[in-house]
């Protein structure tokens, strides 16, 4: 079976939630969620999602060999520093994050794409979007 959405997202948060560092920073990995659990209204903390799968026949024709997953992770925080820092943690944690399997997801490769800062003047929040390329091996 291919890794697309939740089975990706269950390799990001076993390396996020894994990371003392940034669930400090967050307030407790409670705080690291799927992106479809908000629809209006983000509260502190990161939230990821799957942006688009590319499903890879390299081996065999029955599954995939290969999926490419587009990710997106958001970092929402008061204060504008806060975000960065936050960002800059997921940075050091998912680019080029080491080959192997994190929570039964095969990742090969993790590699930042993409970043782009906003304020969420509705809810007060300072947010860095970031967008990372994973290729998973099935």
């Amino acid at each position: 079976m291919a890794a697309i959405g939740l089975e990706t997202g269950k390799a990001i948060y076993n390396i996020l939630s894994g990371d003392s560092t940034l669930t400090t920073l967050i307030g407790g990995a409670t705080n690291i969620q799927p992106s479809a659990i908000y629809t209006s209204s983000p509260k502190k903390g990161v939230y990821y999602d799957v942006l688009a799968v590319d499903n890879e026949y390299t081996k065999t024709t029955d599954k995939p060999g290969l999926t490419k997953v587009t990710l997106q992770i958001e970092s929402f925080m008061a204060k504008y520093s806060d975000a960065v820092e936050v960002a800059v943690r997921i940075q050091h944690l998912l680019d080029k994050v080491a080959e192997g399997t994190y929570n039964t997801i095969k990742i090969q490769s993790c590699v930042l794409d993409s970043q782009t800062t906003d304020f969420d003047g509705e809810n007060k929040f300072y947010y860095i979007e970031s967008t990372y390329r994973l290729r998973i091996i099935n």
